[in-house]
Formats: structure tokens, C-alpha cells, sequence
């Protein structure tokens, strides 16, 4: 069983210099690999095997490594991956449904969900059942998004909600993650039975139990429990979201115009839905979720999500276009146009006060843009009293698939503090309130969107302005924080998802690299695990089939 230790501040010494985005790529080298005796699939450096119904890996780095790999890919990329598992005793908690593939996955799955051919259904092919009246009201996969919000987290996990790693089991239920030997199995299930914990994912423990239980128990610490701690319980820190509605301001949303004036005048009519609280919020992190649902069969889901499985993370936005078919299920479907907008997406890296720390603080006169391939570093003079004396910046080439993924954008621009003194003395220590998060939004659109535009074109010419896909970094030393808004403009036509990852996979840490730097890279032998917090949105997905759009707006925590 893996440890997991605190942070010890003797091993970091006193972080001193400058902070920097230069940082180690996710690890990328791959092997060809096996999960059957007659399939192969490139996977990265172990194989996945089927052990007992679940998928095993050998190590929690191979199964981070392989969750990387699809994470960004199509769904039916992942379908090639899980697939010709449902031929070797594994069905997937929750498998990606195509029209292709939905009468297979009815068949195989009717046993185990007891699910029910719809009426007066004789026909065999895909295409005849789409004329088929369904008699089939609900998708039985729905109840667990309650549970795995990430469609490529629950494609690994099986019908029971488990994964092996190493010589470890990993249940997932709806009051938490359990962990145990694979010899003490008995004992988890023993355990699971004696509180009356469901251990069907498609079973709800009752509320009460779940409350009980789940209070009980520290959050954000696997901690050990049952008899002679054979078993490990971990969920993450508990923060509901606050749900503020507004209506989004035409200055800050230049990018979700269109030459259409039904799109304009839809996103001029929508109105600010609620995210579904009770069906999709769940133990393992954030899932905000709308629903538009039109002509019966058809929806627009539209998601903001963080999600944390203790094996990995996931940080991004959805919307994608479904049709419920005659089995029931809901798939994507590919319609006329599809858009994805973010005025605001905000969350912060925390880590204490670094203490001492003299050197480098929150009013460091350093500036660095990464655009195109280059980077372009501004240096302020040396006494901060005068303002906006930057001179020209350093250029440099650099490979943008070198900086962790938070960080891959169109443009990312980094500052200590945020350029605006009095926004700085509200948030150094972290946003604390919608009010604060929307007045870092509002310079976010207005006067640093100028600032970034006038350096820009001193470093790359009159011709480059900001786009609409962009990543800024405010960073805070002396107070332990980095906080970090983006914004998101996402268009197709023919398709039917458009999705953006902000993060995912390994948590950063923070690197003490012998004492003289104060950086961030992937989890791999590091100090301390730091992941983000505090997520807050702004988001629109839409949706266009013939001359009419569907389709949500929420905002949460962010007014």
C-alpha cells in the first residue's frame, strides 16, 4: 500500500527566485501493448489486462500514462480501446454509445442492468430501430454520472465501479473511493455490506446511511478504516458550488457573435439555467450540468467540471449534441454547428506563505508572453515606482508542448500580481467571493486585454492582438498563490461535441530545485502534490439543426 506523506519544509529549504513556466513535458513515450490474445493497441509502457472483470495496470503511473493518452481523443479513439474488452469478461461502467455499436451494447448489457427489449421490436439493423417507438424512457447509464462524471474515467472502470492497480482494488462508490488489497476483498465487501453501503453503482446507498457515513470521515486524506485498517477511504475536499445567475455583458462577449441572426438572437434570449444539484453533483469533485432537451429525442448537454479520482484528475468543459435512441441510450449526434464559449474560467494553485522569501514577490517587474511558438520576456525597471517602463523583451523560440497542459493555449502571459495594485490587495491571498472573481473578469477584458495587446505587438509586430483562446497567470510568492483565468471559443460544424481540458492527469507540484526556484512541474517524485481549487465559469454551449439553436448558459461562483 502506497503512503502519503506531508509536505516537509525542510526538504524545500526557502523558494527564492524567479517563478517559470519552463517547465517538464507530460511523459509521452509510448510502446506498442496487448490486452488481449488476438488485439494490440498502443498504449503507454505497461499492459492493460483483464484480471477478475476489471482492467489492471501495473503501476499507478501506467494507468496515468494510458488515461493521458485518450483523455484528448474521440470517442470512438476510446471505443478502439475498450471495445475488444467487452469480448474478455469486462463491460465498462459506463461505455461510449454509437450508433453502431448501441444494439451490441443493449445485448450486452440487458442482463446485468435488467434491461427490457422496447415493444413490437423485431428488427435487427441499427437503421430500423431508429424508426422504432422506444418503450424505453430512461438511459440506465444516466445514474452514474452521479457517481463518474468523466465518460473516459468510467469507460476504464467496470460494471462495479472498479479498477486494479498494482496488487490494489479501487471501488468507487456514492459515499466514497475504497481501496484494499486484492486478498482483502472479502473483507471490503464485508465491510460495505455490514454499513449498508450499496456496492452497485447503479444502486443508490439510502441518504441517510450516506450522510452518516460520509460526515464521519475526513475529507481530502486517505485515511484507513475497517477491521485492522485493511481498507483506505478517500473523497475529495467537499466545496458545493454557489450558483449566481447574470446576464453576460455584450463587451466581454464579442466572440459569440455570429453572422446568423438566429444564433444572435438566441444567445440574446437565453436565459442562466441552474446546474443539476441533485442527479449529476457528485463526491468526486465538480460536474455542473444543464440540459436543453428538444424534439423528444434530441438534447444539448452542456458541462463545467472538475473532477478528482485520487488516480487522476480532470479539469475542463463540455457541450455536446445527443440523440436518444431505441434502446434508449443517449449518443452523440453530429448536427448542423456546435459552439462552446467561456467568457470566464478561473481557479487557483495554493500553497502556503513562503516565509522569507525576499527575493521574488508579488511586485517582481518580470512579464512573459508565449504565442506562436515564441516567447517573449518583459523585464520592468528596476524601481517599481515607475509605471509601464518595459522597454523591448527577450525572444525566444520555444516548443509550446513543453509546458504543462494548464498552460498550452493559443496565448498564455504570465505577471507577478495582475497589474492592478488595488485588484491584487483583494485576491493575493485567493478570490475569495463572486464579487472579486468578477472584478478579476472584468480587467481580464478591459485594461489588461490592452496591456497584453500593446506588448504584444512591441514583441511580435503591429499585426498581433489577443485571441480569443487565451490562459493568463497571476502569481502571488509571498502568498503562496497562482491564479489563473482563461477564456474559450469553440466552433464545428458537422460534429457534435466541442470540449476544452484544462488539466488533467498527475497533479503539479512544486519543485524545490535545490532551493532556487519556485516552479511547478508533473507528479513524478516531487514534494508535494498541488492541484487547482476554487473553480469558477462562465459558459455557453450551443447547438444548431436546421435554422434553430438549443442550448444553456450557467455561470457558477463568478457573478
Amino acid at each position: 500500500m502506497k503512503t502519503y506523506t506531508p509536505f516537509n519544509w525542510d526538504r524545500l529549504k526557502f523558494l527564492s527566485t524567479l517563478f517559470t513556466l519552463q517547465l517538464i513535458a507530460f511523459l509521452s513515450s509510448c510502446e506498442n501493448e496487448k490486452y488481449d490474445s488476438v488485439h494490440q493497441t498502443q498504449l503507454m509502457q505497461n499492459e492493460i489486462e483483464i484480471r477478475n472483470g476489471r482492467l489492471y495496470f501495473q503501476s499507478k503511473e501506467a494507468f496515468v500514462q494510458s488515461y493521458q493518452n485518450y483523455v484528448n481523443l474521440p470517442e470512438q479513439e476510446i471505443n478502439k480501446l475498450v471495445e475488444p474488452l467487452y469480448r474478455n469478461s469486462f463491460l465498462s461502467l459506463k461505455p461510449i454509445v454509437t450508433e453502431k455499436n448501441e444494439e451490441i451494447l443493449f445485448n450486452l448489457y440487458k442482463e446485468k442492468l435488467n434491461l427490457q427489449a422496447p415493444r413490437n421490436t423485431t428488427v435487427k439493423s441499427a437503421t430500423d430501430h431508429s424508426l422504432v417507438e422506444s418503450a424505453i424512457e430512461k438511459d440506465p447509464f444516466e445514474s452514474v454520472d452521479e457517481l463518474i462524471g468523466d465518460d473516459l474515467f468510467a469507460a476504464y472502470l467496470n460494471t462495479d465501479g472498479e479498477i486494479q492497480i498494482g496488487d490494489e482494488i479501487y471501488k468507487y462508490t456514492d459515499v466514497g473511493l475504497f481501496i484494499t488489497d486484492k486478498a482483502k476483498y472479502t473483507a471490503l465487501k464485508d465491510f460495505l455490506k455490514s454499513k449498508n453501503i450499496s456496492e452497485n453503482p447503479f444502486i443508490k446507498t439510502s441518504q441517510t446511511v450516506k450522510e452518516n457515513f460520509v460526515l464521519s470521515l475526513p475529507e481530502n486524506l486517505p485515511t484507513p478504516i475497517g477491521n485492522n485498517n485493511q481498507i483506505v477511504y478517500y473523497r475529495p475536499a467537499n466545496n458545493p458550488s454557489k450558483n449566481s445567475k447574470s446576464t453576460f455583458k455584450s463587451a466581454k462577449s464579442a466572440a459569440l457573435t455570429s453572422s446568423d441572426p438566429n444564433n444572435n438572437s438566441f444567445l440574446n434570449t437565453l436565459n442562466s439555467c441552474d446546474p443539476d444539484r441533485d442527479l449529476f453533483a457528485n463526491l468526486f469533485g465538480e460536474n455542473n450540468v444543464c440540459i436543453d432537451k428538444y424534439e423528444r429525442k434530441r438534447r444539448v448537454k452542456t458541462k463545467a467540471f472538475n473532477y478528482d479520482y485520487l488516480l487522476v484528475f480532470h479539469l475542463g468543459v463540455k457541450c455536446v449534441h445527443q440523440f436518444r435512441g431505441w434502446t434508449g441510450f443517449w449518443r452523440v449526434e453530429a448536427t448542423d454547428e456546435i459552439k462552446l464559449v467561456v467568457e470566464a474560467a478561473q481557479f487557483e494553485y495554493d500553497r502556503d506563505k513562503l516565509l522569507g522569501n525576499n527575493a521574488v514577490n508579488n511586485q517582481t517587474k518580470e512579464r512573459v508572453y508565449f504565442m506562436n511558438g515564441k516567447r517573449a520576456f518583459f523585464t520592468g525597471p528596476n524601481n517599481i515606482n515607475v509605471y509601464n517602463e518595459w522597454g523591448q523583451p527577450v525572444i525566444s523560440y520555444v516548443d509550446l508542448t513543453s509546458l504543462p497542459k494548464i498552460f498550452q493555449d493559443d496565448l498564455t502571459f504570465e505577471f507577478f500580481g495582475t497589474g492592478l495594485s488595488s485588484l491584487d490587495n483583494l485576491i493575493q491571498n485567493g478570490i475569495n467571493s463572486n464579487l472579486n472573481a468578477s472584478k478579476l473578469n472584468e480587467w481580464f477584458y478591459g485594461e489588461l486585454y490592452n496591456t497584453a495587446k500593446s506588448q504584444l505587438q512591441t514583441a511580435f509586430g503591429n499585426s498581433a492582438v489577443p485571441p480569443a483562446n487565451r490562459t493568463f497567470a497571476a502569481k502571488f510568492p509571498q502568498n503562496g498563490t497562482i491564479i489563473v483565468q482563461k477564456s474559450v471559443s469553440s466552433q464545428g460544424y458537422d460534429i457534435g461535441v466541442r470540449e476544452k481540458t484544462f488539466d488533467y492527469g498527475a497533479s503539479f507540484c512544486f519543485d524545490n530545485a535545490g532551493g532556487s526556484s519556485w516552479s511547478l512541474k508533473p507528479d513524478m517524485g516531487c514534494d508535494i502534490i498541488v492541484k487547482q481549487s476554487h473553480f469558477r465559469v462562465k459558459i455557453i454551449g450551443a447547438a444548431r439543426k436546421g435554422n434553430e439553436w438549443h442550448g444553456n448558459k450557467f455561470n457558477i461562483n463568478i457573478d
